[in-house]
């Protein structure tokens, strides 16, 4: 079945369906390659913008109102921390996750990363409200949960480094000759 005059190319990018397998031809299952570096310094960038600008335009401070209230009940005395601190925190975390995130092999692994991060995020508040320190904590989060979506959807859509299996690397089943050791016989 032929289209005439349809640029099957075009069409598979705009609408997201294989016309050469309607044509008989077989579909390719190649994904894009990645370029883990250039990807995830653009995701920490994004992600660390995102969580600046949301949270200077005041998008989560209710909550980080209520986090901060129970906090108080940690401790008497809590002091601000620095805010230059937390963006130094928020901006090394929004590069680093996506970067190990790409450089991992395996969805469940990233999985696995990802949820540490948050885990350890969640964290980091307490602890430092405990030490006597206050900080709003959803800015943090806010960045770790949107770097660590889009590294993952980046990994799922594209051909990372640490997944590829090189042709020239496999070597065919070697059968091992088995050797029949010699028995001793046991003098009774």
């Amino acid at each position: 079945m032929g289209l005439v005059g349809v640029d099957k190319k075009c069409i598979f990018l705009a609408c997201e369906v294989d016309l050469c397998e309607l044509d008989g031809m077989p579909p390719t299952k190649r994904k894009t390659p990645a370029h883990v570096t250039m990807a995830s310094l653009l995701i920490g960038t994004m992600a660390a913008g995102m969580a600046i600008v949301l949270d200077t335009a005041g998008f989560w401070t209710e909550w980080d109102l209520a986090l901060n209230a129970w906090t108080v009940k940690l401790g008497d005395a809590l002091r601000d921390a620095s805010r230059a601190w937390v963006l130094v925190a928020v901006v090394g975390a929004s590069y680093l996750l996506p970067m190990l995130l790409l450089r991992t092999p395996l969805w469940w692994r990233r999985l696995v990363l990802w949820v540490s991060f948050l885990l350890v995020g969640l964290a980091w508040w307490p602890v430092l409200a405990l030490a006597a320190w206050k900080i709003e904590p959803c800015m943090p989060m806010a960045a770790l949960l949107w770097s660590g979506f889009c590294a993952m959807i980046y990994a799922q859509r594209h051909q990372l480094p640490c997944e590829k299996i090189s042709t020239d690397e496999v070597k065919p089943h070697e059968s091992v000759q088995e050797t029949a050791l010699p028995t001793q016989s046991v003098e009774s």
